[in-house]
């Protein structure tokens, strides 16, 4: 989606991708304009790497962020990264810096690779978890590290899919750095998009079979979830979670394990009510992807689930790419 900003005088920017995932920086560089080059990439998951080789086949993935000699790498102009969210979500633990599975601590290694390598920009993603009063002190102690090697103040918003074009609640914050400082009057804040979708208008035409809820599990869902009734006169995304159905045609936020938290209403079909499974094709579509733009081949359901719950909705990095450099 074009945001009408031109940054084509910009001169071609070198780009490490963090915590890469699937690549969403990638694809989400793919769609903002930028003049770019992907120099490397850093994903340790066994499952997600195999992702990265098979639509990246060029770009080195350097594994295991920790385990990272900065003085190898080489030099980049924009460092990105979603660092694990779950010591700041909801539906983790909330344990910040203090995660028993050191997740939390994983943001001192973007600090020490960018003190060797001195990127420019920061592109940075996490929960809007982060922002709570909990973990003021953890928020301030990270802008703090960056205002130590030089970045000056750091420009962060909670941003929401819905706002710019994709029927999905799906909320994270951003937050951006560039050595010396950022321009007066600088807004990380695009321009909102109207939505002109409904929810379903990202669902398949034709949905393997294996994806629906028989009539038993169907009865079984509305008695644990308090459910009168799955009729409905257009399809609707259920929230198992919050135990409702999404009567305005948005999607719940995607999130892993998929199957656990949201069902696909259909429309009823021969009088009988129509629940099911989401599929991994529609749940990259909410994630911003076009079809067949991913090659997944070769991967489980489950573990494209939790690739989708995981990575970034590449639509609105291209946004958010576009709106920021076109401001610098």
């Amino acid at each position: 989606m074009d945001t009408g900003e031109d940054t084509r005088h910009m001169p071609k920017i070198r780009v490490f991708e963090g915590f890469a995932g699937y690549g969403g920086a990638s694809f989400g560089l793919k769609r903002s304009g930028l003049n770019y080059e992907v120099v490397g990439m850093s994903e340790f998951d066994k499952f997600a790497s195999q992702l990265l080789a098979q639509n990246f086949p060029g770009i080195k993935n350097w594994g295991d962020i920790t385990k990272i000699d900065p003085k190898e790498l080489p030099d980049f102009d924009l460092f990105t990264g979603g660092f694990p969210c779950q010591p700041f979500s909801s539906a983790g633990m909330q344990l910040g810096f203090d995660d028993k599975y050191g997740r939390g601590t994983l943001f001192f290694h973007i600090i020490r690779i960018c003190k060797e390598k001195h990127p420019k920009y920061l592109l940075l993603e996490n929960v809007k978890g982060l922002t709570q009063k909990k973990f003021a002190d953890t928020f301030e102690t990270m802008k703090q590290l960056l205002k130590d090697l030089g970045y000056g103040e750091i420009a962060y918003a909670v941003l929401n899919s819905k706002d710019y074009g994709i029927p999905q609640n799906r909320e994270r914050l951003w937050m951006f750095a560039r050595i010396g400082g950022l321009p007066e009057n600088f807004n990380i804040v695009p321009p909102k998009i109207a939505l002109k979708y409904r929810f379903g208008d990202f669902l398949d035409s034709v949905v393997p079979p294996e994806l629906y809820l028989s009539e038993a599990q169907i009865a079984h869902l509305k008695v644990k979830h308090n459910i009168a009734s799955f009729f409905v006169e257009e399809p609707l995304c259920f929230d198992v979670y919050n135990k409702k159905i999404k009567r305005d045609a948005m999607c719940i936020t995607i999130t892993q394990p998929e199957h656990n938290s949201l069902r696909v209403i259909e429309k009823p079909k021969e009088g009988k009510e129509i629940v099911r499974k989401m599929s991994i094709d529609e749940q990259f579509r909410f994630m911003g992807f076009e079809d067949g733009e991913l090659d997944y081949s070769g991967h489980s359901y489950s573990q494209m689930s939790k690739r989708a719950g995981n990575g970034w909705d590449v639509n609105l990095v291209g946004i958010l790419l576009k709106h920021i450099f076109s401001q610098l």
